[in-house]
């Protein structure tokens, strides 16, 4: 993986995503980023020359956010989005488990879920706003995540 063709892809689609996409897509976007720069600060010199316990940490956080993202938000690209970094997780545990520990594989591993990331946010976004031009409107929360206000009280 290229980091400096990631980095440009990734700040371009952040860009635009927390410009124009819904609350889904910039909480995404908000995460991922704060992830990057978390990976970066906790990498070591050498980086996946051991078992990366801070990268795993950073993961794992990104992927809870986006699973917590997947059951509140009106939307599907998150449920992809959660089973890509998942899959990442478990794979970053089999090699830590592995007879030799494989470092190319390891770092292979890593970034096969970096690309995937930014184009299912950036396909999100684009659905956004599609359904705000066709519809008007786009909720970014299913039902059961919004707040229930109680009834008034009759007069």
């Amino acid at each position: 993986m290229n980091a400096w063709l990631y980095l440009t892809l990734l700040l371009t689609v952040s860009v635009w995503t927390l410009r124009r996409g819904g609350a889904p897509e910039r909480i995404a976007t908000s995460a991922i980023l704060f992830a990057v720069a978390a990976t970066i600060a906790v990498a070591s010199n050498r980086i996946f020359g051991s078992r990366e316990i801070g990268i795993f940490v950073v993961d794992m956080v990104l992927t809870l956010v986006i699973c917590t993202l997947a059951m509140l938000a009106e939307r599907f690209w998150p449920v992809w989005l959660s089973a890509i970094l998942i899959v990442g997780v478990m794979l970053q545990l089999a090699i830590w488990y592995a007879p030799h520990y494989y470092r190319d594989v390891y770092l292979i591993l890593h970034a096969m879920s970096a690309y995937p990331t930014l184009l299912l946010i950036l396909a999100g976004t684009l659905r956004h706003r599609h359904r705000l031009r066709r519809d008007g409107h786009d909720p970014a929360w299913s039902r059961t995540a919004r707040r229930k206000t109680p009834d008034a009280p009759a007069a």
